[in-house]
């Protein structure tokens, strides 16, 4: 700006009253500003396109590990309601004092002593949440479901945890005390394990307060657990459905 003051002064004091001199001067400010503008445009807009890709990379990452989440969650609500279904039988034979039905009782306690694994992992979800990339991706659906996701992961992997805790300091001290595990364990986890040893007394637990609140503790927790994981594959459902549409993603390149 100095430099150009400089030139007018020096132009009003020579004798060109042609203009000429004024004219190129203000075309080349001119020319000097929109070239600035323009390399400016080009790149906030590189940097756009570059920020776009990476919340890409980010999404079709996410959309490898939803994708299979989906089968899993089916597989995992299905499993509960096998487990609720073989408490109910429990508590109902246990209701019915009816000790002929004693192999029957014996066939399905096996959701008591045992923990299935319900918690999720979705480390690129978490990285992209992490790092706040939310701002920069165009789809504020994908976010909002992103978001929602890491609300229900979080409830489902918090009651799994009370679930294991609850088992371990409660429903495993009163298993050591009166029934022999190797009798009611799953058929998977019987292969493991050495059949005998001290016989489970089951005429006297039929009227055990402590095993029918233990097994209606566990239908409760089952029963909520089945609520939460149909939920949340819904969630995943819409999820899939919204990253396959923002990638573009035709079916056979999730076949793939």
């Amino acid at each position: 700006m100095d430099k150009l003051v400089k030139q007018l002064v020096a132009y009003k004091k020579s004798d060109d009253k042609s203009g000429v001199f004024l004219k190129n001067r203000l075309v080349e400010i001119i020319f000097v500003k929109l070239s600035v503008l323009l390399a400016l445009a080009i790149y906030g807009w590189y940097q756009d396109y570059k920020e776009q890709q990476h919340v890409k990379e980010y999404f079709v990452g996410i959309y490898h590990e939803v994708n299979p989440a989906i089968a899993v969650g089916k597989s995992k609500k299905a499993q509960t309601d096998s487990l609720i279904i073989m408490t109910k039988k429990c508590l109902n034979i246990l209701n019915s004092k009816n000790k002929d039905s004693i192999i029957y009782l014996k066939e399905n306690l096996g959701p008591l002593v045992t923990v299935r694994t319900q918690s999720f992992d979705f480390p690129m979800v978490k990285e992209f949440l992490g790092k706040n990339y939310t701002h920069k991706a165009k789809s504020k659906e994908t976010i909002k479901l992103l978001r929602k996701l890491q609300q229900q992961l979080s409830h489902i992997n918090q009651t799994h945890q009370y679930n294991t805790n609850q088992h371990q300091l409660v429903v495993q001290p009163f298993i050591n005390r009166s029934i022999n595990y190797s009798e009611v364990a799953f058929p998977n986890r019987k292969k493991l394990l050495v059949q005998g040893g001290p016989e489970t007394k089951y005429e006297n637990i039929f009227d055990n307060l402590e095993l029918w609140n233990l097994l209606s503790y566990k239908l409760e927790g089952y029963q909520k657990q089945v609520i939460a994981q149909k939920k949340f594959t819904l969630l995943l459902q819409d999820l899939d459905k919204t990253l396959k549409k923002q990638l573009e993603i035709e079916e056979t390149e999730v076949s793939t």
